[in-house]
């Protein structure tokens, strides 16, 4: 069983040649993609984790140091699949951020993005009675990160229109529901991901596939 690469993302991404994540942190989901790419690139802006890296098993993968508000560091049509898993909501500019994915990718190949769902209903009753603004990455932070970074807040509405707006051709999204080792309604709630009410209201994260 995989330990970070989520079964619906992996499902997305199908095989290639090249297949890159963006904020790629460890590399876990690199590692575990072994034998469906052949070639298998993380960008990340930590020189921190370059350096812990280099000092361990990277299973066939490598790391290039990259600020993700800037030019991504690979040539245009040379990426087969791309993930950005929970990063969209750091990046300064969404929309470039966007439209660098577009460039780097191949006629026909597919990113996937994850990032939380500000319309969540815990979110939006968080908004309502706490009187606190959207907050969907953690607490009021007094020291260190204000919400663990995020800078923007996205609907499936928003990110499909950044990522229609970009270019890409087809853009669906769902429910990315945390199911854990249980059953009953979460189980029940991540087959409905697709149904609106599921997917606009009863999900804390977006799962967004754009194909070029």
């Amino acid at each position: 069983m995989n330990k970070y690469l989520d079964v619906r993302v992996g499902a997305l991404l199908g095989t290639g040649n090249c297949v890159v994540d963006l904020g790629c942190g460890s590399g876990g989901i690199l590692s575990e993609l072994e034998g469906q790419f052949a070639e298998r690139i993380g960008l990340d802006i930590s020189r921190q984790r370059i350096d812990m890296l280099s000092r361990i098993n990277m299973n066939g993968w490598r790391f290039q140091e990259a600020d993700l508000n800037k030019q991504i560091p690979l040539d245009s049509g040379s990426v087969d699949a791309l993930i950005a898993n929970q990063v969209i909501e750091h990046i300064l500019e969404p929309f470039k951020f966007a439209k660098e994915i577009h460039r780097v990718l191949r006629d026909g190949a597919r990113c996937v993005v994850t990032t939380p769902n500000v319309r969540y209903v815990k979110h939006i009753g968080h908004l309502l009675l706490s009187g606190y603004g959207p907050r969907t990455g953690g607490e009021n932070m007094l020291d260190g990160e204000w919400d663990d970074g995020h800078v923007h807040y996205f609907t499936h509405r928003d990110l499909h229109d950044v990522f229609r707006n970009a270019g890409f051709k087809k853009v669906n999204s769902r429910a990315l529901i945390n199911v854990g080792d249980g059953y009953g309604i979460r189980r029940l709630l991540d087959r409905w991901g697709y149904i609106w009410i599921v997917r606009e209201f009863l999900s804390g994260c977006i799962l967004l596939s754009a194909e070029k």
